[in-house]
């Protein structure tokens, strides 16, 4: 890519075959690339995409930090947290769990991003889900250039948000 550059991705039958990238493909390709860190947003996360567990393991083996803000962890499937507490006992200087938790029932943390070392990001509609990842019909765009400075910024200001705490794995 060159600076500035943006490209639609895409998850659903619909859109697959029309020359447009798919979404999965592009956490896969956006992973690889990474040498620092990952930030990652997600309304919600599910247990059905075991592949996504292990590219975290496989970033984390690499070195690479992954920070990753959740709406409201403690309502996440059970099996998400365990394997994502999993990866933080097992990775406990790389991998940094927060939960968003608004200040009353009606708000959510509803975005969906992806940030790699500060440079790329990945912003659209699909959860870390089986469904959002292959089934739905989602669309997300893949930036770079200074609009990733402004996500960046964005990212920051929630993680240092009030609404926003550390989630510590327990367990074996």
């Amino acid at each position: 890519m060159t600076d500035g550059d943006i490209h639609v991705v895409v998850s659903g039958s619909s859109w697959m075959g029309g020359g447009l990238g798919s979404i999965e493909s592009a956490i896969r390709n956006l992973f690889t690339s990474a040498n620092d860190e990952v930030i990652i947003v997600a309304y919600a996360v599910s247990g059905a995409t075991h592949d996504l567990y292990q590219q975290f393991a496989t970033l984390l083996q690499r070195g690479v930090r992954i920070r990753m803000l959740i709406n409201r962890y403690d309502g996440q499937n059970p099996s998400v947290q365990n394997e994502l507490g999993q990866l933080q006992r097992q990775f406990p200087a790389l991998l940094q769990l927060y939960s968003f938790v608004p200040p009353h029932s009606q708000a959510d943390l509803h975005a969906k991003i992806i940030i790699v070392d500060r440079t790329y990001a990945l912003v659209g509609s699909a959860n870390l889900s089986l469904r959002g990842l292959m089934d739905n019909h989602e669309l997300g765009l893949v930036l770079e250039g200074a609009a990733v400075s402004d996500i960046v910024r964005a990212v920051d200001l929630l993680l240092r948000s009030p609404q926003t705490f550390p989630v510590s794995a327990s367990g074996p």
